[in-house]
This record gives structure tokens, C-alpha cells and sequence, in this order.
């Protein structure tokens, strides 16, 4: 296992999810994009000059990392995501709608056309998208219960132990994802391979943890779910 292939998370092969399935995940990823692009926070994104820079230099720096691909096992393919980064600094809706087309972008190039496949995409969003976001944001707003006003807690609760916890929960449905559609086999050997779960975890809590710390304290404004008046300015 090279070294430099540490960070991945799934994508699949046409042989995983053919037929009704892929219709399926097309009208559910559909009906999601919708949603998030009605949501979107459009006149906040075009307000601010440097937050569409940033978001393009996302877009680009997306469609490089997850060009790199690691098979787990035949058929099934991990990459790094970096979506708790993501969704912190654009939101839930900007999130998935940005996953996506990094997906079509890499599906039109064909950076690997053992994985490229434009049947599997609706459900490679789903696990490199749809999911780590959805558990993103959802520690965002179970953090804001709490009273805290300590900026560790944003960085390291987010962006370190977040991640370690997106990226637990996304294996483990992943794992079920397997075992409830494909032949026993093909679990078997993917669960042969579960150790891989830890030093994944591990990697995406240090690179998304150090993401968000380094944007978080020189870049404040560009963090959209950052509220610096709690954090930063409160006494």
C-alpha cells in the first residue's frame, strides 16, 4: 500500500451497481441536486469575490485529489474526498452540488476507464458526497447546543474528530451497502480489507483537521459555517 494512497473513500464499478439500482440513485441524487440547488446560497457566494475564487480553486483542487484511486477490492475503488472541509466552508447545498460535478468532470475525462462509468455515478455521489456532507453538517448544528465558546472546539470537533467520525460512519455503511446487494463473496473479501478502516481514519482527521485549522484562523470569512462573533469576538 503506498504511502502516498492513504486518504480514500469509495467509488464503484459498473459491476456493483447495474440495472434497477442505478435507476434508482439517479432519481435520488436528481431529487437531492434539486433541493440543494434551491437552497444554495447563491447571493452570499456572489457577494463576495474571494469566496467564488474559492470555490473554483476547490473545484480544481477536488478534481485532482480524487483522481487518485486505490482498488480495495475488484470492482470497488477508494480516493480522498475532504467533504467535512467542503461543507464547512460552502455550506450543506454548495457541498453537494460541488461533488457533483467534480463526478461529471472526472466521468467526461475519463481519468480511469476501469471506474468511469456514468451508471455508477449517482451512487459514487452518494458515498463521496451525500453522506460525509449530510454528517458534516449535522455535527455543525449538535455542536451548536452547546454553549461553547472555545475556537479548539470548532477546529478540532469539526475538522479532526468530525472527519474521524464521517469517515467511520461512511465505511460502516458502506459495509452494509455491500453485505444487503452484493453476493457474500464479495463482502467477505471487502471485510477481509476492514483494517484499512483505521489508518484512513487517522489520515482524514489530520488533512481535513488541518484544512480547517489553517482557513479558520487565516481565512475566517471564507469558513461559511464559522461564526466568528461566538468564537472570535465574544467575551
Amino acid at each position: 500500500m503506498c504511502s502516498a494512497q492513504r486518504r480514500w473513500v469509495m467509488q464503484f464499478t459498473e459491476s456493483f451497481v447495474g440495472g434497477p439500482m442505478m435507476w434508482g440513485g439517479a432519481l435520488l441524487m436528481g431529487a437531492l441536486l434539486l433541493v440543494a440547488l434551491y437552497f444554495a446560497p447563491w447571493q452570499a457566494l456572489r457577494s463576495v469575490v474571494i469566496r467564488q475564487h474559492a470555490l473554483w480553486g476547490s473545484l480544481a483542487a477536488l478534481c485532482l485529489v480524487w483522481s487518485f484511486r486505490f482498488e480495495v477490492i475488484p470492482g470497488l475503488f477508494f480516493h480522498p474526498f475532504l467533504m467535512v472541509t467542503i461543507t464547512l466552508m460552502f455550506g450543506w447545498s454548495l457541498a453537494l452540488i460541488l461533488g457533483a460535478i467534480v463526478l461529471v468532470i472526472l466521468a467526461v475525462v475519463a481519468v480511469d476507464p476501469l471506474s468511469g462509468h456514468w451508471s455508477t455515478l449517482p451512487w459514487d455521489w452518494l458515498f463521496t458526497t451525500l453522506i460525509p456532507a449530510t454528517m458534516a453538517y449535522g455535527l455543525l448544528r449538535l455542536m451548536d447546543l452547546f454553549p461553547t465558546r472555545n475556537l479548539f472546539v470548532y477546529i478540532l470537533g469539526q475538522g479532526f474528530f468530525g472527519a474521524i467520525g464521517v469517515t467511520l460512519v461512511s465505511c460502516a455503511l458502506l459495509l452494509l451497502f455491500v453485505w444487503g446487494t452484493q453476493p457474500e463473496p464479495v463482502f467477505e473479501k471487502l471485510w477481509d480489507k476492514a483494517a484499512f478502516v483505521l489508518p484512513l481514519m487517522y489520515a482524514e482527521g489530520f488533512l481535513n483537521g488541518m484544512l480547517v485549522t489553517s482557513i479558520t484562523v487565516f481565512l475566517p470569512d471564507l469558513v461559511k459555517t464559522f461564526d466568528d462573533e461566538r468564537f472570535l469576538k465574544s467575551g
